[in-house]
């Protein structure tokens, strides 16, 4: 008996799609990544340029470094919030961006720790206190004792409002009970260039900015912010060193996806990103520029910043800082 013709054309249809071999999702990476900067050109974005190179070759595509500055780091946030979670984005931001953000800004429109997910902490560099050759005190002790012996009497060049610098130098101020006015700048290069000019006698920034004034003598340094001495100022000691009430402070730098990128590329990345770092010319690089190559996990970088991002809003809370 032959079968009915609507089954026979039934299963002539269906053919096709029986014989069609199950499709594999392709290997990641199969196309060029993208590294969000957010932040210009001439900034921390070289440690991400001193990355990119490595990058390429260890993951087998090239890495493009896309500069997404504006609104404090939100914009080229929000740029990567937008984007696939497919791991062909991820991001490279300092600590201002992800972790102080939320602190100092009202009515952010993301939060990084939460909205975000962590690939490594890549980069430390410690601040140093700085003065002016002429300034009255050789040492970050006796600039602690002038000007409570003084109060009002000296000024500290801000770098900018809400910045990291910003924060540890209230966050010093308020622990020695300091009356040292800021003289806000519009950048790091303007505060240090009125340092030397005498304008305001003291400042603190990044080392990685002040090492070559230090360097030329243009700038005196008093102390850093990191648990030890810098190789790249052996002769000045730490803060805590000096028996100072203060913790360790060090600007950081890190990688950053998606929130929902697979587990597996927030491994690969953190894998290629730890490698990079151990290897002499990358790590040497980044440490001729007065920063240090740091090795994280995944779960140890959300530690991190989470703890970050609670230090610096109670250091916000308890100094009323805010900025519009």
């Amino acid at each position: 008996m032959r079968p009915p013709r609507r089954a026979v054309l039934g299963l002539l249809a269906a053919a096709p799609a029986l014989a069609q071999p199950r499709l594999q999702p392709a290997p990641w990476p199969g196309r060029p990544l993208r590294c969000i900067v957010p932040s210009a050109a001439g900034g921390y974005e070289i440690y991400a340029r001193i990355l990119a190179p490595r990058l390429s070759e260890l993951l087998g595509q090239p890495v493009v470094v896309d500069n997404r500055p504006g609104a404090n780091g939100t914009i080229g946030m929000q740029e990567l919030q937008r984007s696939p979670a497919d791991g062909y984005s991820f991001m490279f931001a300092h600590v201002g961006a992800i972790s102080i953000g939320t602190a100092i800004y009202p009515n952010m429109p993301l939060d990084p720790v939460e909205d975000l997910a962590a690939i490594a902490v890549a980069v430390t560099s410690p601040l140093v206190w700085s003065a002016n050759p002429g300034a009255p005190f050789r040492s970050l002790p006796e600039m602690v004792a002038r000007v409570q012996e003084e109060p009002g009497a000296h000024r500290y060049g801000l770098p900018a409002s809400g910045s990291i610098p910003h924060l540890v130098a209230e966050d010093f101020k308020r622990r020695h009970r300091l009356d040292l006015p800021a003289v806000p700048y519009r950048s790091t290069p303007q505060s240090l260039l009125a340092v030397i000019a005498g304008e305001v006698p003291v400042t603190v920034d990044s080392l990685g900015a002040s090492h070559g004034h230090l360097v030329s003598g243009r700038l005196r340094a008093l102390a850093v912010t990191g648990r030890t001495r810098s190789d790249r100022l052996p002769e000045v000691p730490t803060a805590l060193e000096a028996g100072l009430d203060t913790r360790e402070w060090v600007a950081w730098y890190a990688f950053m996806a998606p929130k929902a990128t697979p587990p597996e590329v927030i491994g690969r990345l953190n894998a290629a990103v730890n490698q990079a770092l151990q290897e002499a010319p990358v790590a040497g690089r980044i440490r001729e520029l007065g920063a240090a190559p740091r090795l994280s996990t995944p779960a140890e970088t959300l530690e991190f910043i989470r703890a970050e991002k609670a230090e610096f809003g109670a250091i916000a809370r308890a100094g009323g800082i805010r900025v519009e």
